[in-house]
């Protein structure tokens, strides 16, 4: 016959790896009821988590995408609103420009003159306009104000003078000779000088090295995996072009002294001006307009996608909530237990029974 020692320090000791071992399973099905998802992915798919890593994958690529686009839609709705601007300066101009147009009173001249100025301020104002750090309408040049403001020293204005000067003989500010301007049908006449010098310098190259900064190319934006749109228009424009040649035209040839004739050739080659520009930019609005469609559909494609996706990896991720709250609920009694029996176990003592 044999004896076998029983001591209650193996007893407390086995209790308490069961009682760890409780509370480890204990936290992981805690967090599986407040998750609704597997805390350990990995050890629950075995060879099928590849497949909830690429959904996973794919789904962020296509949230991410979502996210760009509606970077890109504030861009586009900057945008509209600053043409939107444009266009309504463009159209208080023409309105100006009607209302003189057939007049010789130097008032109404100058108030239209004023009119003009202000609009050409706003719309070089709402040109520089930006969003999120870059400037809507520099094209790929975000980082570079698009247009200079006309001052009496500015790139601009030195290139009239010269144009002016080199034409005609004389200076503007050279009021005897200026009186003799014919307004068209000879040389040099105003209807001469705005159609074969002035126009060219605002619908060619010297744009570019006397007004703008921006480039030709606009910004694009990626919207799905295989579809981009552009996302901000160019101050290189039409639009643009003339609006700034229309200005121009009012505020250096109406107020110089030219003969009322000649003035009269100037105010309808402004109105003509004015006409394209507003044409121009309710083109570009309307471009920009195509855009934010695009952008709308796609992201209805992109958030349908998303929704498959999320479906299909919750199905393979997602925890049964009843099993998982029965099973924390048996977890909680088993610890409980275990603490009581330990508690008993940790008091037993021979010196009770002695």
């Amino acid at each position: 016959m044999s004896t076998a020692s029983v001591s209650n320090l193996s007893t407390q000791t086995s209790m308490r790896l069961t009682i760890r071992q409780a509370q480890n399973e204990l936290l992981k099905s805690q967090q599986e009821v407040s998750t609704g998802f597997y805390a350990d992915i990995g050890a629950e798919l075995g060879s099928r988590t590849s497949t909830v890593v690429d959904l996973n994958r794919e789904s962020l690529r296509l949230n991410s995408m979502i996210s760009n686009n509606s970077i890109a839609t504030q861009r586009l709705s900057a945008s509209q609103e600053a043409l939107k601007q444009i266009a309504t300066a463009a159209e208080e101009m023409n309105n100006a420009l009607i209302t003189i147009s057939g007049s010789s009173n130097s008032d109404t001249i100058n108030t239209t003159v004023m009119t003009v100025s202000n609009s050409l301020s706003t719309m070089t104002s709402m040109a520089n306009q930006s969003a999120n750090g870059e400037f809507l309408f520099a094209g790929i040049n975000t980082d570079v104000k698009p247009l200079a403001d006309y001052t009496d020293t500015s790139p601009a204005k030195t290139a009239f003078d010269n144009a002016f000067t080199g034409y005609f003989g004389f200076p503007p500010t050279d009021t005897a000779n200026v009186s003799t301007i014919v307004p068209s049908g000879g040389f040099p006449s105003m209807e001469d000088f705005i159609t074969s010098t002035l126009e060219p310098m605002y619908t060619g190259a010297d744009w570019n090295t006397d007004w703008s900064n921006a480039t030709d190319q606009a910004m694009t934006s990626r919207i799905t995996q295989s579809e981009t749109v552009q996302t901000s228009a160019s101050a290189n424009e039409n639009g643009f072009r003339y609006f700034a040649l229309a200005a121009i035209v009012t505020k250096e040839l109406m107020t110089i002294g030219a003969p009322a004739a000649a003035v009269t050739v100037a105010i309808n080659k402004a109105i003509d001006y004015t006409g394209r520009a507003i044409t121009g930019i309710n083109s570009t609005r309307s471009e920009l307009g195509l855009s934010e469609n695009r952008i709308e559909k796609a992201d209805a494609s992109l958030k349908v996608q998303v929704d498959i996706i999320e479906t299909s990896l919750s199905s393979k991720i997602e925890v049964d909530a009843y099993e998982a709250s029965t099973r924390v609920n048996s977890l909680l009694a088993m610890v409980e237990a275990s603490y009581t029996l330990t508690a008993r176990i940790q008091s037993l003592s021979l010196v009770n029974y002695l």
